[in-house]
């Protein structure tokens, strides 16, 4: 399967539908075939079709889903994309284009990428960049950072065409676990380390935040992955022989 096969383009709560036509007819020009919408927030798709043109087809085949979790579930490496800059950025810098097309090569053969842009007047919110890897910054004018939405997902899908091009993806990459992995690993530590009072009960987003950070951060494989799975497993078997609450794994 090749690259741009392997491409989500992920754009999370929409606002304009002429943006979302002209968004499908790039990923037309430019050989990507899956877009994820999250929650439009509009209701007449007229323009979208108008600025589709011939690309209409892809826009009426693109997945609507109601959260960014189910729609990076099966994505081994999640990028959001702002030019917003971050109150804590060293937990996470941002890529340009070069470094982020670098790191395509880290993706195993059948793996794939989610790309996720966020709605015209606010960008993605800190929640939603803390469920992705990585950040890809565009590099805009100080002045006048913010590209309108459908610009923005055509420099990122050339960039994409361009790698595809021009660097062929290694077959020997290790496979990351999926991000719906990741989550599932940390709504495990969620329900283990609330029962332990290790989370504050009014703010456990806290934490989990920081150690959801810290694993995207690491890129487990699947056998990692299952690895903290099954500590924390043995926790909960634990505290289920010892008064503690009833294992959730148990049948």
């Amino acid at each position: 399967m090749s690259l741009l096969e392997r491409v989500d383009i992920v754009l999370v709560h929409p606002e304009q539908p002429g943006n979302v036509g002209a968004v499908a007819r790039v990923l037309a020009n430019l050989g990507i075939d899956s877009l994820i919408l999250v929650e439009p927030r509009f209701r007449h798709w007229a323009e979208a079709r108008k600025l589709a043109v011939h690309a209409s087809d892809l826009l009426e085949r693109a997945r609507r889903v109601e959260s960014l979790e189910e729609a990076v579930g099966d994505a081994a490496w999640v990028v959001a994309t702002s030019c917003r800059g971050r109150t804590h950025a060293e937990r996470k810098p941002p890529l340009d284009p070069e470094a982020f097309t670098r790191r395509l090569s880290e993706l195993a053969g059948s793996q794939r990428l989610a790309l996720v842009f966020g709605p015209e007047s606010a960008g993605l919110t800190n929640r939603q960049l803390g469920l992705c890897q990585d950040i890809l910054r565009l590099p805009t004018a100080d002045r006048y950072p913010s590209l309108n939405l459908a610009q923005a997902v055509a420099i990122c899908a050339w960039e994409l065409r361009r790698c595809r091009l021009e660097r062929p993806a290694a077959g020997t990459a290790r496979r990351r676990a999926s991000a719906g992995d990741i989550n599932g690993l940390v709504e495990h530590m969620r329900r283990t380390l609330g029962n332990i009072d290790y989370l504050d009960p009014r703010n456990p987003e806290h934490v989990l935040d920081d150690l959801r950070a810290l694993i995207m951060r690491a890129g487990p494989d699947s056998r990692e992955l299952g690895m903290l799975r099954g500590i924390f497993h043995k926790m909960d078997v634990w505290m289920s022989l010892h008064g503690g609450p009833p294992n959730p794994n148990r049948r």
